[in-house]
């Protein structure tokens, strides 16, 4: 196995690794150390079965269903399916999933620990994810800005169209119990990735509503100003996928985007993802 770094700050690739087969202890070790260094993760070149992705995706933690239940695999609840193919006039998946930039889950009381997403039919062109490096993000702030942010909470809604809404295009709206699931809830500004410390921006323009406490205008201007920081080409890296790669991130440390409105209409595109469960960050 053999760590390849993509990005200046972060992203790498693992090569000659074979995630269809079992890993010994002393391999998912190497993993974690290269997980926690790189925060991004690619395995390129890989053949799995929905039972081997979610083997995988179990080593980060334990799986847990996304929300929009008429999207989860058939037989396979916990993988989420994100597909622009129509079949019998019906999408196979989320055509449109993450298309604006967020970390996964932020809507939640305990967001996702990890995310992983599997190209299982990728196009020649296009498609590709884009990552943002909010550990690196944080560590270039000021020192004013770090201690004007500490102790700052941020409000996080599932169902925040108004930041949304040019990016969302293709979905519905929830249905009540949907947003029964996914209440309004506070989070640090700035959080702690728990296992190595690393201290990173967690707010993110898909979820993250306000600045609690402050005044609209204030929290408006906050707002802008550390998503504009985030943003910089130096901490974002874009993914251009092949078939079969799996991609695993740490939420706690990253946001992401897909750019999957810019595809052609007709355009096949399908991926499976799983949602690692993690706890409330501190």
């Amino acid at each position: 196995m053999r760590i390849e770094r993509l990005g200046e700050t972060f992203v790498a690739r693992v090569h000659d690794l074979d995630l269809s087969q079992p890993l010994d202890n002393e391999t998912y070790a190497a993993l974690d150390k290269a997980w926690f260094e790189n925060r991004v993760l690619a395995f390129s070149d890989q053949t799995l079965t929905e039972p081997q992705l979610m083997a995988i995706s179990s080593h980060f933690g334990p799986l847990e269903k996304h929300v929009l239940e008429n999207f989860h695999h058939n037989a396979y609840p916990e993988i989420l399916m994100i597909s622009t193919v129509v079949e019998d006039d019906k999408p196979i998946g989320l055509a449109d999933a993450g298309s604006y930039w967020h970390s996964d889950v932020s809507y939640k009381a305990e967001p996702s620990r990890a995310s992983t997403l599997y190209g299982v039919e990728v196009p020649e062109a296009g498609g590709d994810t884009l990552f943002c490096d909010t550990a690196a993000a944080y560590d270039a702030l000021s020192d004013e800005m770090k201690t004007r942010l500490e102790g700052l909470k941020a409000a996080h809604n599932y169902d925040q169209r108004e930041l949304q809404a040019s990016t969302k295009g293709i979905r519905g709206e929830l249905t009540t119990a949907q947003k029964d699931q996914t209440p309004e809830v506070l989070h640090p500004v700035v959080r702690t990735q728990p296992e190595t410390g690393r201290r990173s921006i967690f707010v993110n323009p898909g979820f993250t509503v306000r600045i609690d406490g402050l005044a609209e205008d204030a929290s408006t201007a906050l707002l802008g100003e550390l998503f504009a920081h985030c943003l910089e080409d130096r901490f974002c890296y874009r993914y251009q996928w092949q078939k079969g790669d799996l991609l695993a991130w740490d939420n706690a440390v990253t946001m992401h985007r897909a750019t999957v409105l810019d595809l052609a209409p007709g355009t096949r595109r399908t991926m499976w993802r799983t949602i690692i469960s993690g706890d409330a960050p501190i």
